[in-house]
C-alpha cells in the first residue's frame, strides 16, 4: 500500500516548499529511491530543473524533465502532466491537487505551507486521500 506523507512546514512561501522538495528529493535519492518531482505545470517544471542544481552550493542533483508518457534513465525525474510509471518509488506532488492513481508508487509526499489557500488545498487531498483508503501521515517540521 502506498505511503503518504504531509510534510507540515512552517513557511509560508512557495519558494521555500520548492526548496524542501529539492532537500527531500536529495534526501529520497541518497537512499537510494527514484524520485519524480510532479510539477503540474511547464512553469514550475522550469524553476525545478533550475533549483535542483543550484540549491546547495556543495551538491546538484542530476536529473531530467519527462515528457507525457514519457520515461527517464535518471533516479530524479520532473514530471508535467503525466506520472512516468518506469519505476519511480517516490513521488513529491507539487501541483494544488491529489494523486488519483497511487498504486504501484511506495510513497507520495505533500509539502504543506502556511498560506491560507495552500492550507484549504492541502485540507482537500488529505481528505481525497483518506476517502481512497489510505491513511497520511502528518509530518510537522
Amino acid at each position: 500500500m502506498t505511503q503518504i506523507n504531509f510534510y507540515n512546514l512552517q513557511q509560508d512561501t512557495e519558494q521555500m516548499r520548492k526548496l524542501f522538495a529539492c532537500r527531500l528529493t536529495e534526501k529520497a535519492l541518497s537512499l537510494g529511491h527514484r524520485v519524480c518531482l510532479f510539477a503540474g505545470s511547464e512553469a514550475i517544471a522550469s524553476e525545478i530543473d533550475a533549483l535542483l542544481w543550484s540549491f546547495s552550493s556543495t551538491s546538484f542533483i542530476p536529473h531530467a524533465i519527462v515528457a507525457a508518457n514519457g520515461t527517464s534513465a535518471e533516479d530524479v525525474s520532473i514530471a508535467v502532466s503525466t506520472l512516468p510509471r518506469d519505476a519511480t518509488d517516490v513521488v513529491i506532488n507539487l501541483t494544488s491537487d491529489a494523486l488519483d492513481n497511487v498504486e504501484g508508487i511506495a510513497r507520495v509526499n505533500e509539502i504543506i505551507i502556511q498560506e491560507p489557500e495552500a492550507l484549504e488545498q492541502a485540507r482537500a487531498r488529505y481528505r481525497h486521500y483518506q476517502q481512497a483508503g489510505v491513511k497520511p501521515e502528518m509530518i510537522k517540521l
